[in-house]
């Protein structure tokens, strides 16, 4: 990764990571709920969670009563994530550069493969492959209103690669697992008419309105979509 590609994205996520000024906030929101639901009891089994940002998958593993470690390559978040679970094994650095000699019960990644470029997306699989038979992530949708509207006024950053959910699930099946459980969350996402998440198009009451009913029936034109896998 280029440096100043390296640097932007450290700054970008720094300012709107679980921003609540970011007008689909309520839509993250909503999927780290799915999450910590379909979380299955840890019983101090083993857990890593990658591109861990400011820990909130990291505190549902602990809540969940799993020995957790972390992957995350800014510096910042992870002096933060130290700070804040002592007793959590933070590595820092790029997850597909890094060594890691242990396998886990359980791996999360919750948006993160959206800053893998297809060649590093195909690294990534092969090695959670190794490290689990249990695999959470979730996709930032090519092809949901969002992903289509973001492609269309150009504001997908240059670190910002987004997928179909078809194009993901057939790399999960590539690298072994099966996928048992996929949920759809966003199908109306707040969208804005300029960059940087200004001037918003779509009201909050509106996609409050329709999401509970329309992620249910269009789960592959949601914004954000959920896939659980195991190996058989």
């Amino acid at each position: 990764m280029a440096g100043f590609v390296e640097s932007d994205i450290k700054r970008y996520y720094e300012e709107w990571w679980e921003n609540p000024r970011d007008p689909r906030d309520h839509v993250f929101k909503r999927l780290n709920r799915l999450i910590l639901k379909k979380l299955p009891p840890g019983d101090g089994r083993k857990a890593l969670d990658i591109g861990s940002g400011k820990g909130t998958i990291v505190g549902f593993l602990l809540q969940k009563g799993y020995q957790a470690a972390a992957v995350e390559f800014n510096e910042n978040f992870v002096r933060d994530l130290r700070q804040r679970f002592p007793a959590v094994d933070v590595i820092e650095g790029d997850f597909n550069a890094v060594l890691i000699d242990r396998t886990f019960d359980l791996v999360t990644a919750v948006e993160f493969i959206q800053n893998l470029d297809r060649d590093s997306l195909r690294l990534f699989f092969r090695k959670v492959a190794a490290l689990t038979g249990h695999l959470i992530l979730t996709v930032s949708n090519k092809k949901s209103l969002h992903g289509f509207w973001a492609v269309f006024r150009g504001f997908i950053k240059p670190f910002v690669h987004v997928y179909t959910p078809r194009e993901i699930e057939t790399l999960v099946r590539a690298s072994g697992f099966e996928i048992t459980s996929r949920r759809g969350i966003g199908l109306l996402t707040p969208i804005t008419l300029f960059s940087d998440f200004r001037w918003k198009l779509i009201p909050d009451w509106l996609t409050k309105l329709v999401n509970p009913w329309g992620d249910r029936l269009f789960p592959r034109s949601c914004h954000l979509y959920y896939l659980e896998a195991r190996k058989s």
